[in-house]
């Protein structure tokens, strides 16, 4: 049955890009994604060391980061495999398998078979990875929550939520919250990762694939659900305390009534900013949900909250910066359209987004003018990249984690 959900949801995101960019077999459609144009560069970007992790995620779904954080950087591949390296020059810190530690059974959730058939069935990371308490957490679509040491890669704790973990946990007042596909909030004791609560919501038949990573803010749990709401739990309780709509479901099909809010939610002081895919980017008055403006934007991707303005990508891949306080739109770049860009990172001044390519691309972000290009290749970059110290953090499709400094006036 855990299959036949998975497929439906994949269906869905796939036939509801198809009809975002249009299909004809007509020589005269328009193009499904831009043809990359000369720039005029001002920005020289060079590469600081790279290393492979593991065989990547392939072609699979997958909101995979790395992390940097106690001097290291930690990625994942899908399969099982995690590393730390020294953030200054890529060395291994420690790598472990995790099929080698914990028993990954692909019919666990059916009951079928047992020891023998535990194994080598990848581990399916997709959540994660999130470092805080010297640990590093992470979730798989087999349903499991796992802690790692963050100085030695020993195994922590490793709890089974019965649902995919397919976006970052929440970490934070000692707790670990994730937000599973199955429309499940479950609160987690970070040092043991014995269950605290559960909240659950009726989810829709057909959803976007994935799930909002969940946040914690002020005791309150942030989460966007698969029909087009953002709510806050009380964190001690899991019990609600407002909900608000964010993605109104229109349309006469059900692919095009998808209203999922699959970003996660992002805090500027009392004010919490939330969009949706099919909906709107909404500022919300935190403690109460109230509406303090919103505006036709659509987007499955994290949005940057930064210097008073906010930065996103939607789902047509234009990028759009906006002011925090009504949403006013600063500028626009449409000249990457099509073309699957991650969630933006700010670098040295500029935005910085990856594409399915592999190509990165910094945009001034006081203009939105593409002042700098690189290719990385590696299938195409599929995760915002991580900035740390000025320097940016990339992770690529089939495993790569390149570290990356640009020259220029900034």
């Amino acid at each position: 049955m855990q299959f036949i959900k998975s497929l439906v949801k994949s269906v869905a995101i796939v036939s509801a890009a198809v009809i975002a960019v249009g299909c004809s077999s007509s020589d005269d459609e328009e193009p499904k994604f831009a043809t990359l144009q000369p720039i005029n560069a001002e920005i020289t970007p060079k590469v600081l060391w790279s290393e492979s992790v593991g065989s990547g995620i392939g072609e699979y779904f997958s909101r995979l980061n790395p992390v940097v954080e106690y001097g290291n950087v930690y990625a994942a591949d899908r399969a099982g495999i995690v590393r730390a390296m020294n953030k200054n020059n890529g060395k291994k810190v420690w790598e472990v398998d995790l099929r080698n530690m914990i028993k990954f059974d692909e019919a666990r959730d059916e009951g079928w078979f047992d020891g023998l058939f535990a194994s080598p069935f990848p581990a399916r990371i997709s959540g994660g990875l999130v470092a805080q308490y010297d640990t590093v957490f992470l979730g798989t679509e087999n349903g499991d929550v796992i802690a790692l040491d963050a100085e030695t890669g020993e195994l922590v704790w490793h709890t089974e939520v019965s649902n995919e973990v397919m976006s970052d946990p929440a970490v934070g007042e000692g707790r670990v919250v994730v937000h599973t596909g199955g429309g499940k909030v479950i609160s987690l004791d970070a040092s043991t990762g014995e269950q605290q609560w559960e909240y659950e919501y009726q989810t829709p038949m057909l959803s976007v694939r994935g799930a909002s990573a969940p946040a914690l803010i002020s005791g309150g749990v942030i989460v966007g659900d698969s029909n087009g709401n953002g709510m806050v739990l009380i964190a001690d309780s899991g019990q609600q305390a407002w909900t608000q709509t964010i993605g109104e479901a229109s349309g006469s099909t059900e692919l095009e009534r998808l209203a999922d809010v699959d970003a996660a939610p992002a805090s500027q002081g009392t004010t919490l900013y939330m969009v949706a895919y099919n909906g709107e980017l909404v500022a919300l008055e935190l403690m109460s949900g109230e509406v303090r403006w919103k505006r036709d934007y659509k987007s499955f991707e994290n949005m940057l909250v930064t210097a008073g303005r906010i930065f996103l990508t939607d789902v047509n891949s234009h990028i759009y910066a906006l002011d925090q306080s009504g949403g006013i739109e600063r500028w626009s770049n449409t000249r990457l359209f099509g073309r699957e860009l991650s969630a933006p990172a700010r670098h040295r001044g500029h935005i910085l987004v990856g594409d399915f390519e592999g190509y990165l691309h910094w945009l001034d972000d006081d203009s939105g003018e593409i002042k700098g290009r690189y290719h990385v290749g590696g299938d195409g970059v599929y995760a915002a990249p991580v900035v740390s110290d000025n320097v940016a953090y990339v992770q690529t499709r089939d495993g790569e984690i390149i570290a990356l400094d640009i020259n220029s006036g900034n």
